[in-house]
């Protein structure tokens, strides 16, 4: 048994230089490497996070919008639907709420009658427009229909979706504005 356990430590001791780690040349190498590849996937994360923000936008512009109209029926009374963008061309402080009451409400004056909301400081860096009829409208409480046309455009990059809704027929739909990167399976307007 004794003799194993020598022989054992004797094999170690000669074939030892087969064992060794890494060096530091190698390590350094290793981490350039490393490095330079995180870099080259850097951007595609940037469009990633990018598109995800906008995809996020749209949908809960399209819920917020669907959720007042459905209020209106369910409640027999008018839901109202106002939206506020700055008066700068930058369009980076914005919101969106409905409310049950019909009146001059704006974002920063929060009334205990408001239903739900979507603001800026949840989606940084969208660009926010609205077409002017869109500022307060309200869907109708028999057939759920909006008593306004109009547009939510917003985009981020190269990201550009436009949100519309229609009198007539009191759809609501999102799709991708002209010169739009493609995203998800939004089709162009």
């Amino acid at each position: 048994m004794a003799r194993e356990i020598t022989t054992h430590f004797h094999h170690i001791h000669r074939h030892g230089d087969r064992q060794r780690g890494f060096t530091l040349l190698e390590l350094v190498f290793t981490v350039v490497i490393m490095g330079i590849l995180v870099a080259m996937a850097a951007p595609s994360f940037n469009n990633l996070i990018e598109s995800n923000k906008v995809k996020r936008l749209a949908t809960e512009i399209e819920w917020l919008l669907v959720q007042a109209k459905s209020e209106a029926v369910m409640r027999g009374a008018k839901i109202y639907v106002y939206s506020s963008t700055p008066v700068s061309r930058t369009h980076s402080n914005w919101c969106i709420f409905t409310s049950t009451d019909d009146g001059e409400s704006s974002c920063d004056n929060p009334d205990t009658n408001r239903l739900s909301s979507i603001d800026s400081a949840n989606f940084s860096g969208i660009n926010f427009g609205n077409s002017r009829t869109l500022n307060q409208f309200s869907f109708d409480p028999l057939y759920g229909k909006p008593n306004a046309n109009g547009s939510y455009r917003y985009s981020i990059g190269d990201y550009k979706l436009k949100t519309t809704v229609y009198t007539i027929t009191g759809r609501i739909y999102t799709c991708l504005e002209a010169g739009s990167e493609k995203l998800g399976s939004y089709e162009e307007c």
